[in-house]
């Protein structure tokens, strides 16, 4: 017996030291985490990428609508007897001319022949002094205003003899600010409106 624990002994190996303490094998919990980190983002990435292609392939376009255009059935597969469909086009619409307005003459003012109511009258050879606008138709009136030499006037009433006696002849008259009274007709002449030319 002694031989054989010798034998044995012999052909046994050993045992190291460092075998004996590397038996458990452990990895640090931190590459664990890291992996499995790994994983889910890799699973995460190729989840997107699969959405990304249906989303892609069930996005079918509709067609645009043109205005005008009615949209028609397509065409179904023609049989033997079977009226054939074909699209319709819509009428053209026809519009119809609108009347041009041709523009009506303007009327050229003519000058009055003589002063008498509802006309303009001008006035003239006061040397630059302008004619009295007077309270009534004589020189003892008194003096409301003075009208201008060259000043357009709109007769009002007249023409009414001299209260004096004299050899006036009186028109009653509004001025371009408004100003009424009585004036000599030997100072008027016919006008046309303030601010129109012959």
């Amino acid at each position: 017996m002694a031989d054989w624990d010798q034998k044995t002994r012999i052909t046994r190996r050993p045992r190291r030291l460092e075998e004996v303490q590397s038996t458990e094998v452990g990895f640090p919990i931190a590459w664990i985490l890291i992996g499995a980190l790994s994983g889910l983002i890799v699973i995460g990435l190729v989840g997107l990428g699969v959405l990304n292609i249906i989303r892609k392939q069930s996005i079918t376009p509709t067609p645009s609508v043109i205005a005008g255009v009615a949209p028609t059935e397509a065409p179904a597969e023609s049989t033997p007897g079977a009226a054939v469909v074909s699209p319709t086009i819509p009428p053209v619409v026809t519009l119809e001319p609108t009347a041009t307005h041709t523009p009506t003459a303007t009327p050229v003012p003519t000058l009055p022949e003589a002063l008498e109511i509802g006309v303009y009258a001008r006035v003239v050879g006061t040397d630059g002094a302008g004619i009295s606008m007077r309270a009534g138709p004589g020189t003892n009136n008194a003096r409301l205003n003075v009208a201008t030499e060259e000043g357009v006037l709109f007769i009002l009433d007249g023409p009414t003899a001299d209260e004096n006696q004299e050899d006036y002849v009186w028109w009653y008259v509004r001025d371009e600010d408004e100003n009424e009274g009585w004036v000599v007709q030997d100072f008027l002449e016919p006008s046309l409106p303030p601010g129109v030319s012959e």
